[in-house]
């Protein structure tokens, strides 16, 4: 495939950086190093969330640049579901109801046919955290006894991966895309609203910080309505996902996820 000409750097992660293209799309271009299985986890997840119907990113295919990989994407104008800032705050409650909309409609889906597994990937995270022996052994026990699932499940959907677009919600960033429990997909992102950071403003704001367990807890209730899972079968799973997002470099504040694993009884 020829590439259009990389027309100017419109994003970047720590596992990516975002080019935008001629033609209304974009190269997200994965960073040397990263392991592929991560880059053909993406494309899988976007391109079966797009035969289900779902408002996501077409894809147009894979592309390599010397020694990196990527993923050549629709651009879609929008935005990020929710920012930052006091005003954009204000307005959280009927964001987050369309946020959970969306949330239950990825899981009313069916995941018969990726070739990825929820349980998979987390068991890998708790092999790669930074607990102790035990620790990890009591969480991949936990881990095990979970059920395995048959739903689609985006694996890390949170604000900053869900564009508000002329044409409603739109998931982006699919690279944890599998099959598996609803309830495991609901509890890490229960956990991104609590312990995930969202820029400066709400880690280096007191007054804005506890709108963190705010926001979790409206989403869980707005999103329990949705669905036929109840809060016991998401709270199975907090440990292990918990557990799962002590890997390093982790985005999450390592210290409040700690001490929530305390308050369950768990230590790390």
């Amino acid at each position: 495939m020829i590439v259009p000409h990389l027309v100017a750097l419109v994003g970047a992660g720590a596992s990516a950086e975002v080019f935008r293209l001629n033609g209304g799309r974009v190269l997200k271009l994965y960073r040397e190093g990263l392991d592929p299985g991560v880059v053909d986890r993406e494309h899988d997840g976007i391109r079966y969330a797009q035969d289900q119907g779902l408002h996501v990113p077409r894809t147009f295919g894979t592309h390599e640049c010397g020694r990196r990989r990527g993923i050549i994407l629709e651009e879609l104008p929008g935005r990020p579901l929710l920012r930052t800032s006091p005003l954009r705050l204000l307005r959280w409650r009927p964001l987050l109801r369309r946020f959970a909309d969306y949330h239950a409609l990825i899981h009313r889906c069916s995941g018969d046919g990726l070739r990825h597994a929820q349980h998979d990937i987390i068991r890998v995270r708790i092999e790669q955290a930074t607990v102790s022996k035990r620790a990890r052994q009591e969480a991949l026990d936990r881990l095990d006894a979970l059920p395995r699932g048959d739903r689609l499940c985006h694996g890390d959907f949170h604000p900053g991966n869900a564009l508000l677009t002329r044409h409603g919600i739109a998931a982006i960033d699919w690279s944890n895309g599998c099959q598996g429990d609803p309830a495991g997909d609901v509890a890490r992102t229960e956990l991104l609203f609590r312990h995930s950071g969202f820029g400066r403003v709400l880690r280096t704001w007191p007054a804005l910080n506890v709108l963190r367990p705010m926001a979790a807890s409206f989403y869980l209730r707005e999103y329990l309505r949705r669905s036929d899972i109840d809060e016991q079968q998401v709270a199975a799973w907090r440990i292990p996902i918990a557990v799962a997002s002590l890997v390093p470099d982790s985005s999450v504040h390592r210290l409040s996820v700690l001490e929530s694993l305390e308050q369950m009884g768990f230590a790390p």
